[in-house]
């Protein structure tokens, strides 16, 4: 099974749980709660969520990190905590990760190789009840469109 065929299917069925996706060294999780997409991180350098919401945002590194570090102390998820904070309205934030899934997601899609696994019903507590849901299908069409326009050298490339 494909990873775009497991995160079909979890969808479809409203699964919950995380997807662990590895190749190279770099590692790429998605959580997903009742099918959709809740959360995506990366342990790779430059592609992590705070650094991706620094370059898209107004906000200074220390206060995304201090923001980070509250949310995992307060056992809350980080996007909750940065809309309690009101460094963002939930529709701002919202646009962020589905950009920031969309890049994370394009670049496990095109790994050659590399091995992923689905651990149903596990979820990190700074995750569970978040205040974002993506939308699962809409996400995987959305990589695929830019992995075909990318191929023809048209779009944004995003």
């Amino acid at each position: 099974m494909s990873l775009t065929d497991l995160l079909q299917w979890i969808d479809l069925t409203r699964k919950t749980g995380t997807i662990t996706a590895i190749y190279q060294g770099t590692e790429k999780k998605i959580y997903v709660e009742d099918g959709k997409i809740v959360y995506v991180s990366s342990n790779k350098e430059g592609k992590r969520l705070g650094e991706f919401i620094l370059k898209g945002s107004h906000l200074e590194a220390d206060r995304i990190k201090s923001a980070l570090i509250q949310s995992q102390t307060m056992k809350m998820p980080f996007a909750q905590r940065l809309i309690e904070l009101k460094f963002f309205t939930i529709e701002q934030l919202k646009y962020l990760i589905i950009n920031y899934a969309k890049e994370l997601l394009h670049d496990a899609i095109s790994w050659e190789d590399g091995w992923f696994e689905f651990i149903q019903g596990i979820l990190p507590i700074y995750v569970m009840n978040g205040p974002i849901k993506l939308n699962t299908t809409e996400l995987i069409f959305a990589v695929f469109k830019s992995i075909e326009e990318k191929k023809m050298g048209i779009g944004n490339n995003s």
